[in-house]
């Protein structure tokens, strides 16, 4: 039987090739008849695929939005899609495909940090730009730095490991947090994580009472919530962004305990998650952009919202249309579908997104946290008649 998840994947591709067929050319004479082909590489299928429909629906969105403003260069936007189905291997082979089989101009992808480092390995080999809008370890962008003319093709719009630790630092610092616990999913990204938010609150009297991580296909929530909570920590970091965090989230408060969670976001942050949710204790979730945070993240939520059915959460719903957005954007600003001019473009330009103005760094990060101009992400409280943005102090 055909999940309904499956059939949201189906229906949401066959409606992009609808749209693309069916849309006109924005100019005149032959060249004009040619769309601007851009590749998704995302997990849908497998364990990740319900991250991998919501960043899919997040790259639609920006397509849509751009064809219906008169495409780029008179062009209109075509997005090919790639399932990475949450593994290395196919990642890399998938990216290889989009660019020698669909010949699409860049690519945005991937989701997890394994698969990314797979696409990246393929883009840079064949040339290809590719925008990271979710992954965050930091091989993603060490690369540029450390060999340049190999990987000037790789940008990144969402926040590194380093730049999410920092925020999450600021976070418990204003909240006087002197002990924490940190529990997450055994994955790259959250133990990268668990010791970046130590190495940043080291110098801040903030320390860790407890570590753990549970495995994402199969938790044992048990132990871990019964350790974290013998630990007696003033906040509990949740690292895991998928659905095994609802369980745990639960299974904290069901053992009667109180301690103050901050989510990194997800599944957490999912409105329709968290009306079933105990609020005995406090429950703050990280976001790349919310509703109020911005006058274009209140635009973004309610046009997802009607184009989808449900309000993005702020992150894997909402970067990989930022990530579009931008390299559209870059392709404008060159004026023309070229991939040195585009990289250059990139590298010298500020585009303004959902989550605010992306500007990117030497290594081609771009800008996140306390120090970064438009870029400072959010927290939100949920609370029994909604959300409540409490992060960064307004």
């Amino acid at each position: 039987m055909i999940g309904p998840r499956l059939l949201r994947i189906i229906a949401l591709i066959t409606g992009l090739t609808a749209l693309a067929a069916a849309l006109p050319s924005f100019a005149a004479g032959p060249a004009s008849q040619q769309s601007i082909r851009i590749g998704v590489v995302a997990p849908l299928s497998g364990p990740f695929a319900s991250g991998g429909s919501s960043f899919l629906e997040a790259a639609t969105l920006a397509v849509e939005q751009a064809n219906e403003a008169g495409g780029v260069l008179g062009r209109r936007i075509e997005l090919v899609v790639a399932d990475s189905q949450g593994r290395v291997e196919t990642a890399k082979s998938e990216t290889m495909r989009l660019i020698s089989r669909e010949r699409v101009f860049a690519i945005v992808g991937a989701y997890l940090s394994e698969e990314t480092i797979g696409a990246i390995e393929a883009a840079t080999a064949a040339r290809k730009i590719l925008i990271v809008p979710v992954a965050a370890t930091a091989e993603i962008t060490d690369g540029v730095k450390r060999d340049y003319p190999r990987y000037r093709y790789v940008f990144r719009v969402s926040y590194s490991i380093p730049q999410w630790a920092a925020m999450m630092a600021e976070f418990l610092r204003q909240h006087q947090a002197k002990t924490y616990a940190f529990v997450g999913a055994g994955i790259r990204w959250n133990r990268e994580l668990a010791g970046a938010l130590k190495r940043s609150l080291a110098g801040h009297g903030i320390v860790p009472v407890y570590e753990a991580f549970y495995s994402p296909r199969n938790p044992a929530f048990e132990p871990v919530a019964v350790a974290a909570t013998a630990a007696s920590p003033d906040f509990l970091v949740l690292g895991d962004p998928g659905k095994n965090s609802i369980s745990f989230v639960k299974r904290i408060r069901e053992g009667g305990s109180v301690v103050p969670i901050l989510s990194v976001g997800g599944s957490l942050g999912d409105e329709r998650v968290a009306s079933t949710l105990p609020l005995s204790g406090p429950l703050y979730v990280q976001a790349a952009a919310w509703k109020g945070s911005t006058d274009a993240a209140t635009r973004y939520v309610e046009a997802f919202a009607k184009r989808f059915g449900y309000s993005p959460v702020g992150y894997s719903d909402t970067l990989p249309h930022d990530a579009v957005a931008v390299l559209l954007a870059a392709i404008r600003s060159a004026g023309r579908q070229d991939t040195d001019a585009v990289i250059s473009a990139l590298e010298k330009g500020a585009f303004p997104g959902v989550a605010g103005t992306y500007r990117f760094d030497a290594s081609h990060q771009a800008a996140w946290g306390a120090g970064a101009r438009d870029l400072h992400g959010t927290v939100i409280r949920w609370e029994k008649d909604g959300s409540r943005i409490v992060f960064p102090r307004r």
